[in-house]
């Protein structure tokens, strides 16, 4: 009798784990076909490309060299730094390689449950006593429950995937925009110390023009051009310190951005160069329409909540347990020629989702958080337009700053400058003049630098807003 009962348990376990693989485990990277409410977007929409299967699994690389950012520091070298060792795009990385895992866990069957019991009391029949039992149970959920699981979970990973690429966007944002701010503090300190320099010298040119006079023929716009110079070059020390301080205050964000310590050293950043955008609002719209990982993470959102109103409806059906059991009769039975023989059966069972009630607040439930993603993708369409709007405006304010600064006001105050200086040689001005033209000259390069700055920032977060490079839109105009 244990032979049968061996054999009866081999083949009810057999068939449990092939219905448990056979489950239907669909690619990761292919969309839902159940896609079919009137809010979710066609999968030929706009910003509903699927990465490739062999994307949603991500795999281990090797760890190449890190760049040298403590004597170079370029663009590039502080991005792949970044990436390769920024702890918040670790941590999104195995969110997304745990969210991969979950598809076969929720199309799998359930545990099968396995029952002994041993008779204190051992039950009589009339073939014999009952002194132990067998008993193994599996829950077979209603066709389709694993599928719409397997569906959502899928769906999730999906998300999960985005939600890595939007952490490497923002911080490959973060790393731009910090080394345009340490680019442009760098050239900002350069022109202050130059300008010191130049200041020091017509202090000093100032006060010996000042101490040479004769006490009665003192001039007073010699003594207020000596005061003039000394002001102006405590001015031009403030603004070396203050500087200075941002300068530590950018490259400890760089460094945290690079998982460095904060007083880590770091390179000179290269000078910014004018790269104008050949790109208008509207073609800038278009393409974070097309492109932006929100947006396709709200379409996969969707596809989720789709799915979990279609398992809410299921859930007015029932599921189904399957099992056998094996009791060990004991010898003093009734019957003589069945005494002590075992007994095997199976078992059937069913739920019975009797109560309405539930099965409607959860499918009410579903319906709701399904119109809710469908709004929360629109709210996300309105924002992305808002916000290249006011991005986009902010880009072209700064666009027309450096082409004005570069081509108009900073040769203006050259030659300006030039001029004072040629005419307090002449003895035709004075230090007070040249002071002057000279202070107007250094604000205007500082104001430049600061322009093209904020337009290479201004790029910078357009690229974070659409989710795309923008770099075959803009053109090299030097520096």
């Amino acid at each position: 009798m244990w032979s049968v009962w061996r054999a009866a348990m081999a083949g009810l376990t057999c068939a449990l784990m092939l219905g448990a693989c056979t489950g239907g485990r669909r690619d990761l990277a292919s969309p839902s076909s159940e896609s079919t409410a009137p809010c979710a977007p066609s999968r030929t929409t706009a910003g509903s490309s699927v990465v490739p299967a062999s994307t949603l699994g991500p795999r281990p690389e090797a760890r190449s060299p890190r760049p040298d950012v403590s004597s170079r520091l370029t663009p590039g070298g502080a991005i792949e730094y970044a990436a390769s060792e920024n702890p918040r795009l670790a941590a999104a990385r195995n969110r997304w390689r745990a969210a991969t895992q979950r598809p076969a866990q929720a199309r799998a069957l359930p545990d099968p449950l396995l029952l002994y019991t041993e008779a204190v009391v051992p039950i009589q029949t009339r073939g014999g006593p009952i002194d132990r039992e067998f008993q193994l149970l599996q829950r077979i959920p209603y066709p389709g429950k694993l599928s719409a699981a397997g569906a959502i979970a899928e769906e999730q990973a999906r998300v999960s995937r985005l939600d890595y690429e939007i952490a490497l966007r923002d911080t490959v944002a973060e790393v731009k925009v910090t080394y345009a701010e340490l680019a442009y503090l760098h050239q900002a300190l350069a022109i202050v110390e130059q300008n010191q320099a130049i200041a020091k010298q017509l202090t000093v040119k100032a006060a010996t023009a000042y101490a040479g006079a004769e006490e009665d023929r003192a001039d007073p716009v010699t003594l207020f051009d000596t005061l003039q110079a000394q002001s102006q070059l405590a001015q031009l020390s403030y603004d070396t310190v203050t500087l200075q301080e941002l300068l530590v205050a950018e490259e400890a964000r760089m460094n945290g951005l690079l998982h460095r310590s904060a007083g880590a050293t770091l390179g000179i950043p290269e000078a910014l160069a004018y790269r104008p955008l050949r790109a208008t609002r509207e073609q800038l719209i278009f393409l974070g329409r097309q492109r932006s990982q929100e947006l396709e993470a709200a379409i996969h959102k969707i596809r989720a909540a789709e799915q979990a109103e279609r398992l809410a409806r299921l859930s007015r059906v029932p599921d189904f347990t399957l099992g056998a059991k094996y009791a060990m009769v004991g010898s003093d039975g009734a019957f003589g020629d069945r005494n002590g023989e075992d007994a095997l059966g199976v078992t059937f069972g069913m739920t019975l989702p009797i109560w309405e009630c539930k099965n409607r607040a959860k499918i009410a439930e579903a319906e709701y958080l399904k119109r809710a993603a469908c709004l929360d993708r629109q709210a996300k369409l309105d924002d992305l337009a808002t916000r290249i709007t006011r991005t986009y405006f902010r880009l072209q304010n700064a666009a027309r700053l450096v082409e004005l600064y570069r081509s108009s006001i900073i040769p203006q105050a050259e030659d300006s400058m030039r001029i004072a200086e040629a005419g307090r040689d002449a003895g035709r001005d004075t230090y007070g003049r040249l002071l002057e033209a000279q202070s107007v000259w250094l604000n205007f390069r500082l104001a430049y630098h600061r322009a093209l700055a904020d337009h290479e920032q201004m790029v910078v977060r357009l690229e974070q807003l659409v989710g795309t490079s923008l770099s075959a839109h803009r053109r090299k105009e030097g520096p």
